[in-house]
């Protein structure tokens, strides 16, 4: 039984790190803005000390891959495949779209949700989830990048669904609807991507077998993956 997970988020401004340790969860906030670079160790350290616990004792690793600020994902992803490699640790990527989702399918009583973000260049990341008892979100069609009126349309047999609306991108609401004629709630939710919701999607998709190794770990940059034709 896994239990000790060590998860890495320096997708934002401000970088976080958590450990599960027997059960017992604690974490550590950076108050500096974009300071991940010198922060980020220094922090796993402090855990892995106030915890009495090491490396070497770790289960797994995780971290927030992206889509999100290019620097800090790369530097995120690179802490997590070197400590992966020198401890020769599993690691897995998490989509920080699917974290907004399963944050928001926490607090909500809805069971579909649609991750709208902000990119460049009049683009917004995309993406449509559905709650999941296995994966903690089921991701609904492809991540996507792009401006609304290129937006994949949703599954056909979810449209009669109610969609809750996440995340900054929905200023774009009109032109997104447009393109989707999906129903959505009446008000943008913006949960919170608690510690404890980082660990609990890690948990379950450690457990979907979506675990790699330091070599195969990738940053989610989502572009990369798409096919517009």
């Amino acid at each position: 039984m896994m239990t000790d997970i060590l998860t890495i988020d320096t997708s934002s401004d401000n970088c976080s790190v958590a450990l599960m340790h027997s059960g017992k969860l604690t974490d550590r906030i950076s108050e500096s803005k974009r300071q991940s670079a010198q922060r980020v160790l220094p922090m796993i350290s402090e855990l892995l000390a106030q915890a009495g616990s090491s490396l070497a004792e770790l289960d797994l690793i995780a971290v927030v891959a992206g889509p999100g600020s290019f620097t800090g994902v790369r530097i995120g992803v690179a802490v997590a495949q070197g400590l992966s490699m020198t401890q020769d640790k599993p690691v897995i990527a998490l989509s920080s779209l699917a974290l907004t989702a399963m944050a928001t399918v926490k607090q909500s009583k809805n069971n579909y949700v649609l991750v709208c973000e902000e990119a460049r260049e009049r683009e917004v990341y995309f993406a449509a989830y559905r709650k999941s008892e296995k994966l903690g979100v089921e991701l609904l069609g492809n991540e996507q990048v792009a401006v609304p009126e290129l937006l994949q349309v949703l599954p056909e047999n979810t449209l009669e669904q109610q969609w809750d609306m996440v995340g900054n991108g929905w200023t774009r609401q009109s032109d997104i609807q447009k393109r989707l004629g999906c129903r959505v709630s009446d008000k943008i939710i913006s949960p919170i991507i608690s510690s404890e919701i980082i660990v609990q999607l890690a948990t379950l998709r450690f457990d979907a077998g979506e675990a790699v190794t330091a070599e195969q770990l990738r940053p989610n940059y989502v572009k990369e993956q798409l096919n517009y034709s």
